[in-house]
């Protein structure tokens, strides 16, 4: 019968270093799944990078609507007989005031404009510079 003692020693020194083996094991395998799951949060900035596409794809299609917004336009004014483009009236505004105060284009702020087709002229003050008499461009 000793020898049964011995071989059930034995047997359960191997069944604690088999528990040990298993433990190990596991704590491996436990560790692994922290770094699997370290790397899986890694790739959140990919489901951002999906959100950013999103909210671009959003600007974009509300871009179109703006232009669908700024359809072209073209007025006139018609008077006795006459027939006036509003564009037209508005650059012969704009060069005259340039080669009066030598300024450029990109400094006008303000633009009024009043058309008399009656006298066949328009009256205009930019940025709120006013001369007497007023400034005046035949139509």
């Amino acid at each position: 019968m000793p020898i049964k003692k011995s071989t059930t020693k034995a047997a359960a020194t191997e069944a604690v270093k088999t528990t040990t083996e298993e433990k190990k094991t596991e704590a491996v395998t436990a560790a692994e799944s922290v770094k699997t799951a370290k790397t899986t949060e890694k790739k959140q900035p990919v489901k951002r990078a999906a959100a950013k596409k999103a909210v671009a794809e959003k600007k974009a299609a509300a871009k179109p609507a703006a232009k669908a917004a700024e359809a072209k336009k073209c007025v006139y004014v018609q008077c006795m007989g006459s027939e006036y483009k509003v564009e037209d009236i508005e650059n012969s505004v704009k060069k005259a005031w340039m080669d009066e105060t030598g300024k450029k284009e990109s400094d006008i702020k303000e633009m009024q404009i009043y058309i008399k087709p009656e006298e066949n002229a328009a009256y205009y003050v930019i940025n709120k510079e006013y001369k007497e008499g007023g400034n005046k461009v035949d139509l």
